[in-house]
């Protein structure tokens, strides 16, 4: 009995072997890639990144697949790599530019964030989408930008809005504005946010629904917006507010005018930003352009070409 056992481990060992032998190891010598330490030579993305945001603003854009500099607890996708450059360029002329125009050089690079990471999706959260965020003013996340088409005017104002509004954190996080600006419409500030809709945000004196979330975010959104959608689309939504004050069927409940709250917020970031950092929000004399202006500008440029 033990020597058939013994023959049966002898059997057995042998077609161990003889199947390891068949195997095919292929060359132990290829590499694999994305494990650290190899050299990849840079593609035509990564050189243009370097010439148009390294080299002459020291700003880093990641678009290669980096899932610690993002949260790990959502489904995220990257962005395609043949959208980087258009987006990045968008940003350039509709961001960058006018700002050293209308502030000089010098205030872009000092206060421009160091990282741009770039991801196709969007960021879902419980009820919300998010298009964008900015840590401490050092690094901007952009989300759904798969979706980018440089002939789509309203996506680019979506997408610009989302830059205009994380770099009014960063402007504000650096020298706060005016205290006095919280004190405009206090009691209409809520962290249900999400559940107040852009009529109920107008007559409460905010220029959009996540302008209700607080003063910070009050007063971004009041940058990014009248930057973007230019200062005839506030205008047109000052006039709508107080409209609506002043009609006995539509205002029961108002206690003051909206358009008039917003239009102190209006003054208090106009003279905030002349200020404390030199840039005129509008145009500031016949044949000179402001900020709005040079951005309205460049997204009708790049849209119709």
């Amino acid at each position: 009995m033990k020597k058939l056992k013994y023959m049966i481990y002898l059997l057995t060992a042998a077609f161990i072997v003889w199947g390891c032998e068949k195997e095919q190891l292929g060359d132990l010598n290829t590499k694999i890639l994305d494990l650290g330490g190899e050299e990849i030579a840079p593609t035509e993305t990564d050189i243009w990144l370097y010439n148009n945001f390294v080299k002459p603003y020291n700003m880093e854009v990641k678009y290669k697949w980096d899932q610690f500099e993002l949260a790990l607890n959502r489904t995220l996708v990257p962005v395609y790599e043949d959208k980087v450059i258009p987006i990045m360029n968008t940003i350039k002329e509709t961001w960058i530019v006018p700002y050293e125009k209308v502030a000089g050089a010098a205030f872009i690079k000092k206060l421009s964030p160091k990282k741009f990471v770039l991801v196709g999706s969007p960021q879902y959260n419980n009820g919300t989408i998010t298009l964008g965020e900015a840590e401490g003013g050092r690094k901007i996340v952009m989300y759904r930008l798969n979706w980018f088409t440089r002939t789509d005017a309203s996506l680019i104002r979506a997408i610009m809005k989302t830059v205009h509004h994380e770099f009014g954190h960063t402007m504000h996080q650096t020298i706060m504005y005016p205290e006095e600006y919280m004190y405009i419409t206090p009691a209409a500030y809520t962290s249900s946010w999400n559940n107040v809709s852009d009529m109920e945000a107008m007559k409460l004196g905010f220029i959009s629904s996540y302008a209700t979330a607080s003063p910070d975010e009050d007063f971004v959104e009041m940058l990014s917006r009248i930057v973007v959608y230019g200062k005839e689309a506030f205008d047109q939504r000052v006039a709508e507010a107080t409209s609506i004050y002043n009609n006995p069927s539509l205002n029961a409940g108002m206690t003051y005018d909206p358009g008039a709250a917003l239009r102190q917020k209006e003054a208090i970031l106009v003279s905030y930003l002349k200020q404390v950092w030199g840039v005129d929000l509008y145009d500031p004399s016949p044949g000179v352009k402001g900020l709005v202006t040079l951005v309205q500008e460049a997204i009708s440029d790049i849209s119709s070409n």
